[in-house]
């Protein structure tokens, strides 16, 4: 019986996962008159895993430096054995570390704000690399099509302000708003405050500012003000803008 593609794959997999000498063994075993020069199939899974260091060091460098290198790399290896490298496009081959973070935070007595953090920094990526498409022109005020709302136990945004430095994330649960500017093409990031949130409710819900203002008492002109700014940062998109 001829093995079929997805054993070929599960195999690779389990190879890629630890690429050694007696794993590679077991790979030829699995697919006999298989011959692929055993080199080459050994120089590509040490490229692969190679990948998925470097991948995840570009995607998560603020999880990196509060880690300290001794964990990370055990963190990298542990991630590597259990959720082998399968993806086309390397960047997605840290998709499922946040989560990975989550399950081993306890038995490894991880700081518990790693896996809050690795969250953000792979949402930054998504945003940065979101395919919703974005609109030339809006008719009416319009939430960002890349919008990503985070609910995190800290507040990282201040510490992915500070860029790692200072003291580690402070508890709280706060809500993480990331965008992709339509103009510069690069991750925005900000805690939500209640002139964002407004901003946004009037985006989904179509509401004037006028009824806004007549509605909670606040200025018309100044939420006008606060729409128009966040307008200028990406977070809506405004018509004529």
């Amino acid at each position: 019986m001829r093995p079929t593609l997805k054993h070929f794959f599960d195999s690779m997999g389990s190879y890629l996962a630890r690429p050694e000498q007696d794993t590679l063994d077991r790979l030829f075993a699995e697919h006999p008159g298989w011959e692929a020069p055993r080199s080459r199939v050994a120089l590509y899974g040490d490229f692969v895993r190679g990948h998925v260091r470097t991948s995840l060091e570009k995607l998560f460098p603020l999880t990196r430096g509060a880690a300290g290198p001794e964990v990370w790399d055990s963190l990298v290896e542990g991630y590597t054995l259990t959720r082998p490298a399968r993806h086309h496009e390397l960047n997605h081959l840290g998709e499922g570390f946040a989560a990975f973070l989550a399950d081993e935070g306890s038995r490894r007595g991880l700081a518990p704000y790693l896996p809050s953090l690795a969250r953000f920094e792979w949402s930054d990526f998504a945003v940065f690399a979101s395919r919703s498409p974005m609109p030339p022109s809006v008719e009416g005020l319009t939430a960002n099509p890349t919008l990503v709302v985070l609910e995190l136990p800290f507040r990282i945004c201040a510490y992915v302000r500070a860029k790692g430095q200072g003291a580690p994330p402070e508890p709280g649960e706060e809500l993480a708003l990331l965008w992709r500017h339509p103009a510069q093409l690069v991750t925005y990031f900000m805690a939500a405050t209640p002139h964002a949130l407004l901003a946004l409710k009037m985006a989904v819900e179509g509401l004037r500012a006028a009824d806004v203002a007549a509605a909670t008492g606040v200025a018309e002109a100044d939420i006008a003000d606060a729409v128009s700014r966040l307008a200028r940062d990406g977070l809506v998109l405004a018509p004529g803008s």
